[in-house]
């Protein structure tokens, strides 16, 4: 990508007529950031023959009202934190370090809207099925068809909110024979925190692998050519442990993890995503302003899977010798370095390659 590719367009949408130098100094920032780890895995060994890289991120933003424990503030503190993400995804955009984002955890609808109104020249194809659910998906480039499809819940999980998992076909290219696409599937699985949810989580899982197959048959049913699917959302397994492993061996054999280390995947040291924070709210002025304090990450819950060797037999793994993704701690981090989730967002690179003359994707 040239320098010229890299260069700020103007955008009007949600951006200061006035920006702080602590503002300017944080977007640079994030922007020498994006790059350098942008460039890291553009470069890494592997991907020199790779083509049409998508740069998919996957962030949950905690839009969830409230001031208690596991919410992410009052309505006025979530837009705020709306806006905030919107400009630093806007920064990302310049840098076209992300084409696509899927997004967990945005229930509050004003924080919907000024994500997607503060997004919408970058990202202008969106599909956010319902506020319950919680989920969204940006794009740069347009949708042939969006699903939603609920998922099996227990508890409370299943009272407030409807979860499920979104399916997006990302239109990659047309031509008046063959339509080739991307099946993006967007989820958040069921949590620990008011019980431990692994066996629904499996149940979870199981559907969303039939969700696939549905998807797979429609795509062949109106002729479609269908180069890459991805699984991203926060599926509350802890990366490595016995759960783990059971989503990859056993629920999406041959699958890849496009956030594993490539050489150890067991080692993950750099790729813990929660809990980044936690929503601290102040009822009296005086002990300060409400916002995110700091905790340490101690696992990942956030993934990127790459499914297409699933539906494709025989194809090499080459780039489970390859650091696919990262996580961007600056995306998550205002002006100020306050967090802007709980979450961090990982961001994962899905390529096309070459091998013996024939083309597969990963």
């Amino acid at each position: 990508m040239s320098d010229a590719d890299r260069m700020p367009r103007k955008t009007h949408v949600y951006e200061r007529e006035l920006v702080s130098i602590d503002d300017e100094n944080a977007l640079s920032a994030l922007a020498s950031t994006t790059i350098a780890q942008d460039d890291s895995l553009c470069r890494a060994n592997g991907r020199a023959g790779a083509e049409k890289t998508l740069r998919v991120a996957s962030w949950n933003v905690q839009f969830l009202p409230g001031i208690w424990r596991g919410c992410g503030g009052r309505p006025k503190d979530m837009v705020a934190r709306a806006l905030r993400i919107a400009e630093n995804l806007i920064t990302v955009a310049r840098m076209n370090a992300i084409d696509i984002l899927c997004v967990q955890e945005a229930f509050h609808e004003p924080s919907r809207r000024a994500l997607i109104e503060g997004l919408r020249l970058w990202y202008p194809y969106v599909y956010a099925p319902n506020v319950k659910s919680g989920l969204m998906t940006f794009s740069k480039t347009s949708h042939v068809c969006n699903h939603f499809s609920p998922l099996p819940a227990c508890g409370i999980e299943k009272m407030a909110f409807t979860k499920g998992v979104s399916t997006t076909f990302l239109r990659l290219s047309s031509s008046s024979e063959r339509t080739s696409v991307a099946i993006l599937l967007n989820t958040h699985l069921q949590s620990d925190f008011w019980s431990n949810g692994a066996d629904t989580r499996l149940k979870q899982l199981w559907h969303i692998k039939s969700v696939m197959q549905r998807a797979l048959r429609e795509c062949a049913g109106n002729s479609y050519r269908v180069e890459r699917i991805l699984l991203c959302g926060d599926l509350n397994i802890a990366a490595g442990g016995d759960e783990y492993a059971t989503l990859m061996r056993d629920v999406f054999p041959a699958a890849v993890d496009l956030t594993a280390s490539p050489l150890r995947p067991e080692i993950r040291s750099d790729r813990k995503t929660f809990p980044v924070a936690r929503w601290r709210h102040y009822l009296l002025p005086c002990r300060g302003v409400s916002r995110y304090i700091d905790l340490e990450p101690n696992r990942q819950l956030d993934y990127v899977l790459d499914l297409t060797p699933m539906m494709r037999q025989g194809v090499p793994p080459v780039h489970r010798h390859v650091d696919a993704a990262y996580v961007h701690h600056a995306l998550c981090r205002d002006a100020h370095g306050l967090a802007l989730s709980d979450h961090y967002p990982v961001v994962a690179l899905s390529s096309t390659f070459h091998f013996h003359g024939h083309d597969y994707t990963l």
